[in-house]
This record gives C-alpha cells, sequence and structure tokens, in this order.
C-alpha cells in the first residue's frame, strides 16, 4: 500500500519502493491532472544521488508521456527545493524529486510539489492515495523516455543557475567582504555543487568540502547532519582554524552546524538566531512559525520583537500555509529546515547555509558569541532532550495514544493534539510524543528549567512506551 507521509512516500528499496509503486505514482498524477484540466502544463521531475534515483525519474517522465504529458527532467542529480523553486518560477501545477531525504541509504521515495512549489498538502496525498487504491491491478501505459524526448515530451532541464540567482537575491552583497573559512560535508549529497558555486560567488575566502562526490551508500553512514554526525566534524574544525562547519542531508533541505569551537549549534538555535538577525540587524518585522516539536526559544524571541510565534502540526507545508496565513518572517523546524518571507514556501539547505554564512559575516562576531547573544536577548535557559523508540508497527501505538495518553509526575497545564502527535504543556516546558510520518519511529521530546527534570520526563515517557518497541 503506498501512503505519503510528511515528507511523501518513502519506502524500502525492492520492497515497497519498486518500479511498479513509482508508476502507480506517476499514473495517479496523470489522471488527476486530466481531472483539472492541467494536462498540458509541464511537470519538474527532479532525483538525488540515491540508488536508482535517476531510474525512477525516467519511470515518472515515461508514464506521464504515455497521458501525453511533457516533463522537465533535471539534467543531473539536483536538491529538492530546486525542483519547487522550477515549480514556483514556472508556474507549474506539479513536481515531483526522486528522493528518501534523510533516511538511511536503502531507502526511497517520492516527494510531490503543487502550485506555488508547496509541498502536496494531505487533502491532495489524500487523493493521491484514493486514485492509486483503484490503479493498483490497472495496466499503466508508458513510453520509453528516448522516444518520448524525440517527441518533445521529455526534455532535459537545467535552471541551476536561475536558482541560485534567486537564493543569491535574498542575501546582503556585503557578504563578499569576508575573511570567513567554512568546513562543509556533504555526507555524498546534492548540495556540494550549488554551495561550492555560491561560495565561489560570495568570495568566500576558504571553503573545504567533505565527502563531495557520488557515493549511493553514502559511505554506509545516515545521510543527515544529526548532532551525533557534526560532532565527527569537531576535530577538523579546531585543526583547521574553520570559523563554522556545516553539513546537509542528501536532498540539500536540511542544515546542521558546528561553531568555531566545534560545538553543535542546535537546530532550534540556527532557526532562532537567523530570526534574531534578520529581525534586529535587517530590520525585517514579521512574526514567526515553528512545529510543535521545536523549542520555546524562537517563541521568547518573538515576544522581545512584540511579535506572534505561531504553531502548528509537523510537515513543512503546514508550516509554510501558516506563512502564507500570517504573512511571517521566518517558519522552520527542530529537524534543521527553514524558509524566509517571499523565498521558496519549503526548507532550503542551501538557502539557509548562505544565509547563515551572512549572519556571520555581518554580525562580525564569532558563531559561538552569537548564539549567546541570542539566549541573552530571549532570555532563554531551558534545557531540551529527546529520545528515539524504534517501533515494530506505528500502528499498535497510535490505536494506543489515540485511547492513552500517558502521565507525567511533572504539573500538566495542557494536552494537545497535533494530528497523530500529542504534546503536553507545562508550567515552564512541553513534551511530545511525535510519531513519525516516514518510518517506523517514535520520538520523545521534552523541554524544561531544569536538565534533571527534563530528563526525568523522557524516562517516564520512553518507559512507558517501550512495549511497543
Amino acid at each position: 500500500m503506498i501512503e505519503f507521509g510528511t515528507g511523501g512516500f518513502r519506502g524500502v528499496i525492492a520492497e515497497d519502493f519498486t518500479q511498479q509503486n513509482v508508476r502507480l505514482i506517476a499514473e495517479a498524477l496523470a489522471r488527476i491532472a486530466e481531472e483539472e484540466k492541467k494536462a498540458d502544463i509541464p511537470v519538474a521531475v527532479g532525483y538525488d544521488n540515491r540508488f536508482m534515483s535517476d531510474f525512477a525519474a525516467d519511470w515518472i517522465c515515461e508514464v506521464l508521456a504515455a497521458h501525453g504529458m511533457t516533463a522537465l527532467r533535471m539534467r543531473h542529480p539536483t536538491p529538492t527545493p530546486a525542483v519547487m523553486y522550477t515549480v514556483k518560477e514556472l508556474g507549474l501545477s506539479y513536481g515531483a524529486m526522486v528522493t528518501a531525504s534523510h533516511n538511511p541509504y536503502y531507502f526511497n521515495g517520492v516527494k510531490l510539489f503543487t502550485e506555488g512549489g508547496m509541498d502536496a498538502d494531505a487533502e491532495f496525498t489524500g487523493r493521491m492515495e484514493n486514485m492509486i487504491s483503484r490503479l493498483e491491478n490497472a495496466r499503466i501505459g508508458t513510453v520509453a523516455v528516448d522516444i518520448a524526448k524525440r517527441k518533445g515530451l521529455v526534455r532535459d532541464f537545467d535552471n541551476t543557475e536561475d536558482y541560485l540567482g534567486f537564493i543569491k537575491s535574498f542575501i546582503s552583497p556585503k557578504i563578499m567582504d569576508n575573511r570567513v573559512k567554512i568546513l562543509y560535508d556533504n555526507i555524498y549529497g546534492v548540495g556540494a555543487g550549488c554551495l561550492e558555486k555560491l561560495a565561489k560567488d560570495y568570495h568566500i575566502a576558504r571553503f573545504d568540502v567533505l565527502r563531495g562526490g557520488h557515493d549511493a551508500f553514502f559511505g554506509f553512514s545516515l545521510p543527515n547532519p544529526t548532532n551525533e554526525a557534526m560532532l565527527s566534524l569537531a576535530g577538523k574544525v579546531k585543526e583547521g582554524g574553520y570559523d563554522f562547519a556545516m553539513a546537509t542531508d542528501s536532498d540539500a533541505d536540511r542544515l546542521g552546524i558546528l561553531d568555531e569551537n566545534g560545538c553543535v549549534v542546535d537546530s532550534n538555535d540556527i532557526l532562532g538566531a537567523l530570526y534574531y538577525y534578520l529581525h534586529r540587524y535587517r530590520g525585517m518585522k514579521g512574526g514567526a512559525v515553528k512545529n510543535c516539536a521545536t523549542s520555546l526559544l524562537i517563541d521568547k524571541i518573538a515576544e522581545k520583537f512584540g511579535e506572534k510565534c505561531y504553531e502548528v502540526d509537523v510537515g513543512f507545508k503546514n508550516v509554510s500555509q501558516k506563512m502564507a496565513e500570517t504573512d511571517a518572517l521566518i517558519g522552520g523546524e527542530s529537524s534543521g529546515g527553514l524558509t524566509v518571507r517571499g523565498y521558496v514556501r519549503g526548507k532550503d539547505s542551501v538557502f539557509s547555509a548562505s544565509l547563515f554564512t551572512e549572519m556571520v559575516v555581518m554580525m562580525k562576531k564569532p558563531v559561538s558569541e552569537i548564539i549567546r547573544e541570542v539566549h541573552e536577548f530571549a532570555g532563554y535557559s531551558l534545557s531540551s532532550s529527546q529520545s528515539v523508540i524504534e517501533l515494530r508497527s506505528l500502528d499498535p501505538v497510535k490505536e494506543y495514544l489515540a485511547e492513552n495518553t500517558p502521565e507525567l509526575s511533572e504539573k500538566v497545564v495542557e494536552k494537545r493534539c497535533f494530528g497523530r502527535n500529542y504534546k503536553y504543556i507545562l508550567d515552564d516546558g512541553w513534551a511530545l510524543l511525535r510519531m513519525s510520518g516516514t518510518e517506523p519511529v517514535l520520538r520523545v521530546f521534552a523541554e524544561t528549567k531544569s536538565a534533571a527534570v527534563t530528563e526525568s520526563i523522557i524516562r517516564e515517557l520512553t518507559g512507558e512506551l517501550k512495549k511497543f518497541a
């Protein structure tokens, strides 16, 4: 069964991610396009460096071609946000990206985008799932890519320079007056090509790239800039005298940062620092949007600026939609993704890395001092932690939490439900049970005024739910 989670459809290669399932997705998309009288509008199709991603992009194009639809197929592996930009800039109705984002190498998947370059919302993916369920025994027609190219139904496409130009339009030209030294870990993803070009355009004094080549197995590491992954760079940062290190995930929509001392800059701090910088140093006004798994830091920054921070369910499409509703300045999530007003309505680590670099250059302070300044401004002193429970299946947990939410020894002011995520509001903090939309895991988050209290809450919740592991 094909299901779309918060980040599209994902599955284990050769089990759920198969040629048949990819073709089913393309067939459903084509039929919906025909229903909506949009089959005459090209579809942008991109892919990353994962195993079989380029083949899967062809499978999508072949099905679209059988419906007489034109596919703009990227010439080379490209960041997910570059495909979103293409949909937005060319006024397309749909886009598709073959990627499993930050998942392990044996996963792949398909992300879908709709008008404006938005992640497909729950209504659209629900239509896709319904259509797919009716098509499972249907014959799916295809036109081979080489024939479709001769007919003009598949066109090689590359607008990398336009995409990078769009990013640069948001970055101050003063960034070019710098002496900054950056270490970048590409983790064998698709960010290196774009970031190396931008580093040259920004006149970055030193920009050294690790794991910049193509390895479909990502060196058998998780292609995700987690705190643990970032800490592996700490020795290189100090030995090389870098101002900071950064890394991006496999499809370049998540960002990780280490400061000049080799210490992790938490994703919540990246989001908070950029909001603080844009508002205070660049004079850009507006509120913020965060998902329910994101720190109170950005709430406190917004409050100090006299602005409002809006909270939404997990899934960046929810962040983007709320930003559009409220004209918020920035939106992001604790997993390392963010965007700003006027930019693509999705997370983009090529863009956020550029903005972070501008902040460091313009504030003329070490990264650790910038983060300290932000925390002092916000009056923020809460302690956060999280734990991951690997599950046999999500279904028993869904059923259990629909009827029971584990009790806490700490005083709970309010309980909130965000879709299938359950949040505890405390006197000065919060806790969250978050079921992944892309893999069978349950994440437990807590943030309180005391590290001991935070860890106690994590232990209570994980202890109650580990029976599902």
